[in-house]
Formats: structure tokens, sequence, C-alpha cells
């Protein structure tokens, strides 16, 4: 859940006719394998053709009262959300009897500080990019951010976050060891951190339970990145298939998911949604395993605990030159380093996020009809479900141009690899919101002086 560029949807259940909790149901998947094959669980059923309209209104729906905003009473921690059977952890006697000052949201140590001192003594960075996720109100303003870990190792700690209800409102700071006030210890052997900012300290251990080798049979051509731990709870293992060029995510058979999971059966074949996540994975017989295809688009928008996991990937691994294959825009932008980060865009990242963000689950189901091939050997069966729009984009290597001027209707480089045709108004907010249906006349990566034309003599539809 990094800052920066996405908003995204809300997630209720599919109303049930049967259902299961995960935990019971599902913990039997780790103890159900035979060579590499996984049993589904009983879940809720459902056929595309009895997707009528309460399944089209309710749970997937993005209609709803936009001014209707969740109310929370305090600290509210994405820590205590994965850890429901934990026993409640003890408070930590202030090291000065001092109160902390009142957070304001324009100092981000005021948070920082207020922040710490609302923890117990001791916690635990779940997500594997080093992420310690909280909520709480603030007047007027729902803070959402994080203290991140991500740079622990160079002796410092960074805290950003965002007003919940303007997201474009973000705030950040790093803290580095031995400055005014600031004391960081890191026990590289034990995953564990002493922070202390303006004489409030609290231990943090950085959670590597999801740092395994899957138990399930690998498919030709494949190599496993890492395992991952999302801030939604999920075990998950990232995968590349060079033949392809293709990332996917794949759900961790050892570790039971989180939530309750509903059934959809497309066909033949069987997808499952998250009851609470509203994550999207489907069910590939043959080799028994559980790809993640799909995450609710406002979820992503909203920059929530389930906007997916492509920002859980861990910060030090050595992937530049498998991102580069993957993704040759790359290159257009200056670079990146060995980890992903790139050279001219200062704290940004390569974001790996092989997966639809879909509107709806009728939606997302008549796409998974059409791009899922159950009867391909290995990873073909469902690349077509993660497949990145960006994976192909490049920018006008004659003229040496990338971005997008803000400005602008069109830009010839947001064009790059999108179907002919598509509208100035959804190109600047590439890729998500591209319909296809709309490029029927218009050559490929045309230049913006075309797309005007195009809109004017071809209004878009109502």
């Amino acid at each position: 859940m990094n800052r920066g560029r996405r908003r995204g949807p809300r997630c209720e259940r599919v109303p049930a006719t049967e259902s299961v909790d995960a935990r019971s149901a599902l913990a039997r998947i780790a103890g159900a394998k035979a060579m590499g094959v996984l049993r589904p669980p009983v879940i809720m059923v459902a056929s595309l053709a009895s997707m009528s309209t309460s399944f089209a209104t309710a749970p997937f729906d993005d209609g709803g009262d936009a001014s209707v905003r969740p109310v929370l009473i305090g600290l509210s921690l994405n820590q205590a959300m994965l850890e429901p059977d934990a026993e409640p952890r003890a408070a930590e006697a202030p090291g000065n009897t001092a109160p902390p000052p009142p957070a304001d949201f324009a100092d981000a140590r005021s948070v920082a500080v207020s922040v710490l001192s609302s923890l117990p003594a001791e916690n635990v960075v779940y997500p594997t990019e080093g992420y310690f996720y909280y909520m709480f109100p603030l007047g007027e303003r729902l803070v959402s951010g994080n203290l991140r870990f991500s740079d622990i190792d160079r002796g410092t700690v960074s805290v950003g976050y965002f007003d919940f209800y303007n997201n474009r409102d973000t705030r950040s700071a790093t803290f580095r060891d031995g400055e005014d006030g600031v004391e960081i210890a890191f026990d590289p052997e034990a995953g564990r951190v002493r922070l202390s900012i303006d004489g409030v300290g609290r231990a943090f251990t950085l959670d590597d339970s999801a740092f395994t080798t899957p138990s399930y049979a690998r498919v030709e051509g494949e190599r496993l990145i890492s395992g991952i731990r999302d801030e939604s709870g999920y075990y998950l293992y990232l995968h590349y298939h060079r033949a392809s060029r293709s990332f996917y995510y794949v759900l961790n058979p050892d570790e039971p998911p989180p939530e309750r999971w509903d059934l959809v059966r497309v066909g033949d074949m069987r997808v499952y949604f998250g009851a609470r996540s509203r994550f999207c994975f489907y069910h590939h017989e043959a080799s028994g395993r559980y790809v993640l295809v799909g995450v609710h688009r406002r979820n992503v928008w909203l920059n929530t605990w389930y906007d997916g996991p492509f920002d859980q990937v861990p910060p030090r691994l050595a992937i530049g030159e498998i991102l580069e294959e993957a993704y040759p825009y790359v290159l257009d932008a200056g670079g990146i380093d060995d980890h992903g980060r790139f050279l001219e865009r200062a704290g940004q990242r390569v974001a790996i996020s092989p997966y639809i963000a879909y509107r709806s689950g009728p939606e997302l189901i008549e796409r998974l009809a059409r791009v899922l091939r159950p009867g391909e050997d290995g990873a073909l069966a469902w690349t077509g479900a993660t497949y990145e729009w960006k994976k192909d984009w490049r920018a006008d290597r004659a003229s040496g141009e990338f971005g997008i001027e803000p400005e602008a209707a069109h830009e010839l480089e947001a064009s790059r690899g999108w179907p002919a045709n598509h509208w100035g108004r959804t190109s600047r907010m590439w890729p998500t919101s591209h319909s296809a249906g709309s490029s029927a006349r218009w050559p490929a990566n045309h230049e913006r002086s075309d797309s005007r034309e195009a809109e004017a003599e071809n209004p878009i539809p109502d």
C-alpha cells in the first residue's frame, strides 16, 4: 500500500447460498496434495448463467453512497487484522512521563511520535516489503499510512501517510539513526528493530515466514522470484515465466487464506473470490494451483489494505534484468537499478501487478472466460489473465520522449501498446480505464492530433 498513483474499490461479499470459513475448510489444502495437485475447497457455487441482478449489484458494484465514511475510534493496525486470534499485546510504560505532542497532519514527525506512543511494546511487521500499516482519525481526516522499514539496513525508517478522504493529500519523512532525538538499532540476525523518536521507543520484528519454497511442482520455464506476504494477510509466491515474459502470483497452499472464499463457475473452470478482500483466484486443476487473477479496482484507487500484492515484493531482490526483459519501457524511463528502483524517478519502483483490476464480478468473469486457457500446458493456461499492458508499452524512440504532459488531452507516449483509436480521456488514465470497444477505426499508436480529430468526428458514446 505504498502511496502514489492509485485509487480503488470497496469489497463486499457475494450473497452466499453456501459458505464455509477459510481457516477450517481451506486448512486441508496443505494436506490434500498429491503430486503437486490440490483439492479445491468446498465453497459457495454460482454459475455464469445465474449471475443476475443480485450478483451484479451487491458485492461487486461500484455504486453506493460516496459520502458514507468509515468511522474508526483510536488507532487501527494492520498487525491486529493479521493476528485475529492473538492475545492482546502489553503496552509499554512510556520512557518519559510527558505526553507526546498531538499529531499534526502537516508535521510528519508528530504523526510518527503519536503512532509510536499508541503502539504496544512489541510489534510485528508482517508484509514482506517492510511496511507497518496504521489508520487513525484526526479531526475531519482519516489518516492512513505506514512506518517503512525497507531501508532499515541503511539505518533509516520512514513514515508516510495520506488523508483517506482525499488521498492526494500526502506527507512523508525519513528518520536516520543518530539524528537529533532519533535512535534506531537493528539486529539483522533476529530481524529486530528498536525505534525511538523524541523519547518514545518501540520494538518491531520483521516477519520472514513468507520466505519458503513452494510445495507444489514447478511448471516448465518458470522461475520462483520470492515468497510474499501481503497486507491483506495472503501468503503468495511470485513467479516469472520467461517464454511469455509473464509474472504471476500463486497462493501458498500451506497457508490457509485469511478469509472465506466464494466460488463462481466459469464453464468448467472455477474461480474464487475472497469474501472480504475480493481477490479473485483461478483454480488450475491440472497443476492444483490457485493463481491470483483479479483485484477489485476500488481498493486500488483507494489504496486500501486490499489493493493487491504489487507493493509487497521484497525490496532487496536482485531482479533488475528480469524486470527489463518483462517491461522494456523501463529503459525508456531512464533505467532501473538491480532492485527495480527507477534511476531518474526518486522514490519510485517498478510495480509487478499481473492481475486484472476489475470493476464488477460479472465483468471479470466474462473476461476470464475469454482469456483463460485451461487446456494449455503450464503457465500458458493463465497468462492471458495475468497479462499487463505495460509489458508491451514503449516510448516514442524517435523523439526519446517519455511521460505525459498534464495539460494534454492525449499524448503519443500514452498510446504505445494500446489498441487503435482509444479516446484521449481514457489515455490519460492509462492503463486502468481503456475501453477496447472504442478502438475500431484508428491506427495503433496514433498521434495526439489524430486522437483529437477522432474525438471531433466520432464523439465518445454516452
